[in-house]
């Protein structure tokens, strides 16, 4: 069964579902962002920019981090004969092949001389 495939014996998730699964995170970065826009100075967002462009850069790092160590890979090639993570592993190699490519073209002197 596919993973947007709806059966009739799963309930429609409720309020409290969604409040529950939805990314809080979201909430804070709105307000913060509303914050950011219409409440402070623009010298006071000017003086604080750089320290929290390190915060950002900290926790993003952090961010992938806990990703990373909860993804629990066995359960991923157990997954229909593995083909998810096949289809992983293969986005990842095209991805990193384009990279690549797409950085040779920029920083090799190919485009921009």
């Amino acid at each position: 069964m596919g993973i947007f495939q709806k059966t009739d014996n799963q309930p429609k998730p409720g309020l409290q579902t969604i409040w529950e699964r939805f990314p809080k995170f979201v909430l804070g970065f709105i307000l913060v962002s509303l914050m950011f826009s219409f409440l402070l100075s623009p010298a006071t967002v000017k003086a604080i920019k750089t320290p929290i462009k390190e915060l950002q850069t900290c926790f993003f790092a952090l961010a992938f981090t806990c990703i990373g160590l909860e993804t629990k890979f066995t359960d991923i090639f157990k997954m229909e004969n593995g083909r998810p993570a096949m289809a992983f592993i293969i986005a990842q190699i095209f991805n990193i092949l384009l990279t690549l490519g797409v950085a040779y073209l920029v920083f090799g002197g190919v485009l921009f001389n």
